[in-house]
């Protein structure tokens, strides 16, 4: 682990995939402010000492919870979500209507983590849910609202998705967003042992090995591609979808050095 990825990286007993987005670099040369915006995976899991550290140490005030409604309503928010100053539920998802999952894991159905598949979902997210990702942009758009965190289940496909627009959004490079999708293959293992010992959880859990389900670099490069050939790029996707100027100019400044 390279001197930046373990910066990113904060170690919790219950979310096992949380990372800070400071320092990637911007195509003319900045870097995304430290301490800032964090992802991560499970922050409702966090223990008593957990959300001691996240409260009183990184000051998170901003919760942008990205799980659908059943796995809030049998996983509940989380003691984090008691101190914070503002909790904003935005359920991603890729279809147009809810579906009855099992609310103890990750909202996926399929085995297939095939990039042609992931592709697929993540591009159908950005369309399906571009007015949950706007409303997310404009909860984090402001230093009143920083530092702030953004999370699902498993802390790669929902909160990938969202990472990669605001990363793009701010003008991080497209290998820098590609890299930070990837780092949450170091943490799959632990996620995917989660998943497994969870009740009714599905069994390609227990039954495929977890680097089944690890990120692959093509599946965004891929996402990247197709938000540019179809919007010009993720600041135009947000601005088309709704983002108003002001709300993209407050995230540039409140993110980028």
């Amino acid at each position: 682990m390279d001197t930046l990825t373990a910066m990113r990286r904060i170690d919790f007993e219950g979310s096992f995939n949380f990372r800070d987005l400071g320092g990637w670099q911007t195509n003319d040369g900045r870097t995304m402010r430290w301490q800032r915006l964090y992802r991560a995976d499970s922050v409702h899991r966090m223990s008593d000492a957990d959300v001691r550290r996240a409260h009183e140490d990184l000051g998170i005030r901003t919760l942008i919870d990205l799980r659908g409604d059943l796995e809030v309503q049998y996983g509940g928010v989380g003691a984090l979500a008691e101190l914070v100053v503002a909790r904003h539920h935005a359920p991603l998802s890729s279809r147009r209507e809810a579906v009855a999952i099992d609310a103890t894991v990750a909202a996926a159905a399929s085995s297939d983590r095939t990039p042609d598949a992931m592709v697929n979902q993540y591009l159908a997210i950005l369309d399906n849910s571009s007015d949950l990702i706007v409303s997310s942009i404009q909860a984090m758009a402001s230093d009143e609202a920083l530092p702030a965190v953004f999370f699902c289940a498993a802390g790669k496909d929902r909160t990938g998705v969202l990472a990669a627009v605001v990363l793009g959004a701010v003008g991080v490079r497209d290998e820098d967003i590609v890299a930070d999708y990837v780092l949450t293959e170091e943490s799959i293992d632990a996620i995917i042992s989660r998943f497994a010992s969870s009740e009714g959880a599905p069994a390609m859990y227990r039954e495929l090995p977890s680097s089944h389900f690890a990120p692959f670099a093509e599946t965004m490069e891929r996402v990247i591609d197709a938000v540019r050939s179809t919007h010009g790029s993720f600041a135009e996707y947000l601005t088309s979808r709704g983002l108003p100027a002001d709300a993209l100019r407050s995230l540039q400044t409140s993110l980028i050095e």
